[in-house]
């Protein structure tokens, strides 16, 4: 079965972001084998490997062994960030920057959530992973007020649902498509 990394990256203690990965997860579940990837619980110091992540060295620290192995294991992620002052969270672009050669072509779903549907987030976000290889095949962006509330209520319309579904169908197309 394709095993699907959710990765929250919200490390607030108020945060609203589990409530979006039951979200995601309940669209996800029966077809793949979810890895819930919480970076509070993670808790990647700031980088702190001798050598950068691109040059394919082998990592030194076990946290950074860890962490890439991790990744590693995913066939594919979807990423939830909240939008946080128009970016995501500090923690989450540490988390990206910890690795490289991990995001290479993995089929990846990014998850915004916060005023005006995330709209300046998702934009930053899909970039950064372009940068690092990750093969981005769909972003939806949850809104404030129009797909939930400031608590995390959620109320999200078909429109969303159905990007939400359209994203994932791709990660199966590619997971499953023969290489070559």
């Amino acid at each position: 079965m394709t095993k699907l990394g959710i990765l929250l990256s919200s490390a607030r203690p108020n945060r609203v972001g589990e409530k979006v990965a039951r979200w995601v997860s309940a669209a996800a579940d029966d077809r793949f084998d979810i890895d819930l990837i919480d970076l509070r619980e993670v808790a990647l110091p700031s980088f702190d490997e001798p050598t950068s992540p691109k040059s394919g060295a082998e990592k030194t620290t076990d946290h950074g062994r860890s962490w890439a192995e991790r990744i590693d294991a995913l066939d594919a992620i979807v990423i939830l960030t909240p939008q946080y002052n128009g970016s995501y969270p500090g923690a989450l672009k540490n988390a990206i920057d910890f690795l490289y050669g991990e995001w290479e072509n993995l089929p990846t779903v990014l998850v915004g959530y916060g005023w005006n549907a995330a709209n300046e987030v998702l934009p930053l976000l899909e970039t950064l992973m372009g940068r690092v290889g990750a093969d981005v095949l769909g972003t939806v962006g949850l809104g404030f007020r129009e797909d939930l509330s400031v608590e995390g209520e959620l109320f999200v319309s078909e429109e969303k649902n159905a990007a939400l579904e359209t994203a994932l169908a791709a990660v199966e197309s590619k997971v499953l498509a023969p290489v070559g």
